[in-house]
């Protein structure tokens, strides 16, 4: 299942190329989210690649300057939870004091993890209803997960002490093999592996359930991991 977002869970990274499709190398990458004022700038290698590995969830403008060519400026890359991006940029040959500005929102291409999960986001946490606003009840909207919370007894025979903890099986896997993130930290009552109480919806920003090819990093996790941030963490 998902596993609550980390405060740095997104990576992006691409080829720097020009009009020719050759790779330029040493070009300065200069990503920015314009909300919070949060900025890291890298190089591109002599590959022409470059590698923001952890990123706080946001939106994005992402700004590429090199001698000889153009400036270029993209504007609204959205990055989720857990997401690995690739977004690549093709230079154009001018005066560095020119810029390209692509304004449309960006569509980015996942290429290098093959990660599948469910996105849920602030707007889906917000409008759906939740019975007592436990948010960690979305998890049911990815496909194949199932509740069978009532199959068990929980707070009351297993040890465990939460009421709104639950049992979710993803994917055909056990009621416990779930590991359950909040901003990266483990989030799990560890006597039965079933989730704590987490924040009420208002506080979470989104959360991604990942349900299959899971990061080794997610150990605990037979059926699935669920990550979720939290507003203001990123």
């Amino acid at each position: 299942m998902p596993g609550w977002a980390q405060f740095t869970t997104v990576r992006l990274t691409g080829i720097v190329s020009d009009p020719s499709g050759a790779v330029v190398a040493g070009a300065t990458i200069t990503i920015q989210d314009p909300g919070t004022g949060y900025t890291q700038t890298t190089r591109s290698t002599s590959a022409g690649q470059y590698l923001f590995p952890g990123l706080p969830v946001g939106t994005y403008q992402i700004t590429v300057s090199m001698t000889g060519y153009t400036q270029y400026v993209q504007k609204g890359i959205v990055l989720s939870v857990g997401q690995a991006a690739t977004q690549s940029v093709q230079l154009q040959v001018g005066m560095v004091a020119q810029q390209v500005v692509v304004t449309a929102n960006s569509t980015l291409v996942t290429t290098d993890s093959a990660t599948v999960g469910q996105l849920i986001d602030q707007k889906e946490i917000s409008d759906l209803p939740l019975n007592g606003r436990d948010v960690q009840q979305l998890v049911f909207l990815a496909p194949r997960t199932t509740n069978v919370t009532a199959n068990y007894c929980a707070a009351n025979c297993e040890g465990g002490v939460f009421p709104s903890e639950q049992y979710a099986k993803v994917n055909g896997g056990g009621a416990n093999g779930v590991n359950y993130l909040l901003d990266g930290v483990d989030a799990n009552d560890t006597y039965i592996n079933t989730n704590v109480p987490f924040p009420n919806p208002d506080a979470i920003q989104e959360f991604n359930l990942i349900t299959g090819n899971m990061s080794a990093n997610y150990g605990n996790a037979i059926g699935g991991v669920e990550r979720r941030h939290k507003i203001g963490n990123g």
